[in-house]
C-alpha cells in the first residue's frame, strides 16, 4: 500500500510525497517511522521529541545518513542507512 502526502509550505509551494511501508521481511525504514508518527494524535505530535541517553540525559534527536563502509564523501556517495542520533 502506498500513501500520498501533499504538503504546502508557508510560501504556497506544494510538495507531493509517496510513502509506503516496508514488507515484513525488510528492516524498518524512515517511511515506516513517519507512518507510525502520523498515527499519534495531532495534539501530541506538537510535543517536543527527545532521545533518552544511557546516562539519563534527554536530547533532541537529529537525522543523519550513514555511508557504506569504504565510501568516500562525494556527491555520488552510497548511503547505507538513515540514523537517528543524539548529537549534531
Amino acid at each position: 500500500m502506498k500513501y500520498e502526502f501533499k504538503i504546502t509550505d508557508e510560501a504556497g509551494n506544494v510538495f507531493l510525497y509517496d510513502i509506503s511501508r516496508s514488507s515484513s521481511d525488510e528492516e524498518k525504514s524512515l517511511n515506516d517511522f513517519i507512518l507510525e508518527a502520523l498515527q499519534i494524535s495531532e495534539d501530541k505530535r506538537k510535543l517536543p521529541v527527545v532521545a533518552d541517553c544511557p546516562n539519563g540525559m534527554e536530547v533532541f534527536p537529529n537525522i543523519k545518513m550513514r555511508l557504506k563502509k569504504g565510501t568516500e564523501f562525494t556527491p555520488q556517495q552510497e548511503v547505507e542507512k538513515m540514523v537517528i542520533t543524539w548529537h549534531d
